[in-house]
């Protein structure tokens, strides 16, 4: 069981590396209803929703390797925390969570700058 969660605990950050290297390195040129970031601003020109798609790609490889490295530090932190290794999980995987999210931020802020 600690195997499992342990590999769950690292998922958000080896996805947020995997789609922020596609995004970053391989951004999708037509507005794909599936893939890709999808927001007002983003979707409001061709240009715009690839330079999105490229922010967004490079914000997430970047902070990938920091928070894999912070997971690896706290799951060997409390590897032997007995009852607490559901808790301490959940606390993982919501901060990553609120990292990944947050990182739309920047890219929000500089589509309004950059496209209005």
């Amino acid at each position: 069981m600690k195997l499992v969660m342990c590999m769950v605990d690292f998922l958000i950050p080896v996805l947020m590396l995997a789609f922020g290297l596609v995004f970053w390195r391989c951004p999708s040129r037509e507005v794909d209803k599936w893939y890709g970031y999808r927001t007002r601003r983003a979707l409001k020109s061709p240009e715009a929703y690839v330079y999105a798609q490229t922010r967004m790609g490079k914000i997430w490889s970047s902070c990938s390797i920091p928070l894999a490295g912070l997971t690896l530090a706290a799951v060997l932190f409390w590897k032997d925390s007995g009852s607490f290794e559901d808790v301490v999980s959940l606390l993982i995987l919501a901060i990553q969570l609120a990292v990944m999210l947050l990182g739309m931020i920047p890219v929000e802020c500089s589509l309004k700058r950059k496209f209005g």
